[in-house]
């Protein structure tokens, strides 16, 4: 979950870097004017247009670089703290706790639910003993 609030955070960012410089980029084309510049003043505004364009380019590959890097992080994270639990309990649910309830190191909301099952089938396993039909 926290790889996915930084990647969201990089693409605010992005979009925030990308609207000032487009907002740069349209004041000096609004300023090129070839009726009122000279060459040379038509050949700056050409350059800081073809430079600022390079720097978005740039910075825009090193951000989707390292949201890239971030969301695979992210996502062997939410891994290993959500889907391979989860699949542990499934086993187990569909053993019909023949096999043994998996333990959780950390507590967790995962750990919580783990524990309320337990609870659940030591009962239900109690009124069936109680109880035969």
């Amino acid at each position: 979950m926290t790889g996915y609030l930084v990647s969201i955070t990089c693409l605010g960012y992005m979009a925030f870097y990308l609207y000032i410089q487009m907002g740069q980029l349209d004041r000096i084309v609004r300023t090129m004017n070839p009726q009122t510049l000279s060459v040379e003043q038509m050949t700056v505004l050409q350059e800081r247009v073809t430079r600022s364009t390079e720097q978005l380019q740039n910075e825009m590959i090193g951000l989707a670089i390292f949201g890239g890097v971030v969301s695979v992080i992210g996502a062997f994270y939410t891994f290993n703290l959500v889907i391979r639990p989860l699949n542990r309990m499934i086993e187990y649910a569909s053993s019909r706790g023949k096999t043994p309830m998996p333990e959780f190191k950390s507590n967790t909301e995962l750990k919580q639910l783990t524990t309320e099952i337990t609870l659940l089938t030591e009962q239900l396993k109690a009124d069936r003993g109680s109880n035969p039909l």
